[in-house]
């Protein structure tokens, strides 16, 4: 509360600094173009309505509710793009969510059915995950989903979009990428990924690839790498299988 109150009384100090450096700047400029003398003369020539005495408060006056307004409609479009962010992002780990995931995923569909740019996605989930809960607690098991976020993020590309599916459940959408190229990332995510925790706990994951197709259904894409990811589930997980 008290660093919000220090924030607020700053940005009214900056307001106001930048209010008297605006209305300073606006009238040298008037000066520097003779602009003065002419609102001079106009007020001298009507003198009846004593506009020299006004014009200075008129002209300090608007140049700051301009201001103002400027400065708020700013603040609104970027408490507005927050907002936006914070609907489709996950609270803890901070990547996208499932209905930000399901959005994108349409969005990257239409596209390929349009011009046939080939997308793959991967889905990663963590192996025995409620035993790492158990083990460890939840606060513990909470870390180690950010730390699996973090991972995802620094092995991905900036135009892969990445989102937490479910509990211990992570999808990555690969626009533009083959099936060789993107199971080279999961491998690389698996590898990234495994450790021994204490306790000879293993930290591993299981990943399933796909590569869509135009023969797939749209309804069916989730389903076909979830899939995959159960196979690799069955084989004993920490491992990948593609298609």
């Amino acid at each position: 509360m008290h660093r919000m109150k220090r924030q607020h009384n700053k940005k009214i100090i900056l307001d106001l600094i930048l209010i008297v450096l605006l209305n300073a700047l606006f009238w040298l400029f008037f000066r520097e173009n003779d602009l003065l003398a002419a609102l001079q003369e106009y007020a001298d020539t009507h003198n009846r309505y004593r506009l020299h005495e006004f014009i200075p408060l008129i002209v300090t006056l608007l140049l700051s509710a301009l201001y103002f307004s400027i400065r708020r409609w700013r603040e609104g479009l970027q408490l507005l793009a927050y907002a936006e962010r914070r609907g489709a992002s996950d609270a803890l780990t901070k990547l996208y969510n499932r209905r930000a995931f399901e959005a994108k995923l349409s969005s990257e569909w239409q596209r390929f059915i349009r011009y046939r740019k080939t997308f793959c996605l991967i889905m990663l989930d963590i192996d025995d995950f409620k035993v790492i809960n158990e083990t460890f607690g939840r606060r513990e098991g909470d870390r180690i989903l950010v730390e699996i976020a973090e991972k995802i993020l620094g092995n991905t590309r900036k135009i892969d979009f990445c989102a937490r599916w479910s509990a211990a459940k992570f999808l990555i959408l690969c626009p533009a990428s083959e099936l060789t190229q993107t199971t080279t990332l999961a491998e690389r995510l698996r590898t990234d990924i495994y450790r021994l925790l204490k306790d000879g706990v293993e930290l591993s994951a299981s990943l399933g690839v796909t590569q869509v197709e135009a023969t797939t259904p749209f309804d069916e894409l989730i389903l076909d790498v979830e899939t995959l990811l159960y196979k690799a589930k069955k084989e004993g997980g920490n491992c990948i299988f593609s298609k």
